[in-house]
């Protein structure tokens, strides 16, 4: 029980040193910029879909805490089993510049109330 004492005693004593005297901590992170979420878009658009995307329109990045920025995509896409157009929305990650992560909106992101800007889309590759 006394040697538990002893490093609360030191833990004590090291939050009285000066920060100069402390051992150093890791470095924080350097902050994220924030992304230019329209030109990361309309470069990835075939690649966010599973088909080309007509109408893409994204709102403006917010940022996640430890994660990067997130931003709501619409657009409207032929599916994979109903050729007819459809409206979709995703939730996209971008993480130091790049698109990390996507997946289909849900209520609880918030997309319904975002503002959206209309996104330029190159012309399909295959088209």
């Amino acid at each position: 029980m006394l040697a538990l004492a002893g490093c609360d005693l030191a833990e004590q004593a090291a939050s009285f040193m000066p920060k100069t005297s402390r051992q150093a901590g890791p470095e924080p992170a350097p902050p994220n910029p924030e992304p230019d979420a329209k030109e990361l878009v309309r470069a990835n658009a075939d690649t966010l879909f599973t088909a080309h995307p007509t109408a893409l329109a994204v709102s403006p990045p917010k940022s996640i805490t430890g994660r990067g920025y997130s931003v709501c995509v619409k657009a409207v896409v032929a599916g994979p089993m109903d050729p007819a157009p459809q409206p979709i929305t995703l939730f996209v990650i971008i993480e130091r510049g790049k698109l990390a992560d996507r997946r289909r909106a849900l209520p609880q992101d918030g997309c319904a109330r975002e503002t959206y800007e209309k996104v330029e889309v190159p012309k399909s590759r295959s088209g």
